[in-house]
């Protein structure tokens, strides 16, 4: 159940149909900032550690053309391209500065941020796997910030928890328990993941900024062991007065 982001695609532009020619982070990301597909941006893969891509350096990205015409630009959340130059924002909280599980959650850090006309690209890590990076919160990092012993607790966030025998197993997973317990992590970082987009809007309400331009949930899907979609999530926002 995801009605925070049912209630955004009601009133957004939403790509039913849309596809990618690279179903990973990085490059779909580069597409959506840049307008061009990953060959002709130059992120072929993902842009951090031993892979390292980055977009050609004449490429003109959103923020970048959003600049030149005294837009002032933001990023909340994860950001995950590069070079910085390409990619120059204004305001950056995300994990090149902070720890990534945080930085799409404190969206209150809009108020740094404000002074119209502005752009912010939201960038949630949430749906991400987070296993092989923070084991200790689990597979989806759905342990994160959820009150148990070292996990943090975050006092307005109250994510829906799922149980395996809550989940639907899609036809081509083997319907065994290490796979429902993994699907039901999933369905926890999904919910969190609509707690996000809630506390997003709401506070757009709150501050009475205007919104004029939503895109809401592209998707690039890859299966996984076990989980089968990684599905990452973006809002961007265009306010003017």
């Amino acid at each position: 159940r995801t009605p925070h982001l049912a209630a955004l695609g009601r009133r957004s532009l939403v790509f039913q149909n849309a596809f990618t020619s690279v179903s990973s982070c990085s490059p779909s990301r580069s597409a959506i900032l840049t307008g061009l597909p990953q060959h002709q941006n130059g992120m072929y893969g993902l842009h951090q550690g031993v892979h390292h891509f980055n977009s050609f350096d004449g490429v003109q990205s959103l923020p970048l053309l959003l600049g030149q015409a005294n837009i002032r630009t933001g990023i909340i959340g994860k950001k995950h391209v590069g070079p910085g130059p390409v990619y120059p924002f204004d305001f950056a909280y995300t994990e090149e500065n902070n720890s990534v599980l945080q930085v799409g959650r404190n969206i209150t850090r809009i108020k740094l941020l404000v002074r119209k006309p502005f752009f912010l690209y939201v960038a949630f890590h949430d749906t991400h796997r987070c296993g092989h990076s923070q084991p200790q919160y689990g597979a989806f990092c759905e342990k994160f910030g959820n009150g148990q012993s070292g996990m943090g607790r975050i006092p307005d966030w109250k994510p829906e928890y799922y149980t395996p025998d809550q989940v639907k197993v899609p036809h081509f997973v083997p319907d065994t328990p290490v796979a429902r317990a993994d699907l039901a992590a999933q369905y926890t970082t999904v919910s969190r993941l609509d707690q996000e987009t809630g506390t997003h809007t709401d506070m757009n309400r709150e501050r009475n900024t205007h919104t004029h331009t939503d895109m809401n949930r592209e998707r690039n899907t890859h299966r996984h062991t076990h989980a089968c979609k990684n599905t990452h999530t973006y809002i961007l926002n265009l306010f003017i007065t």
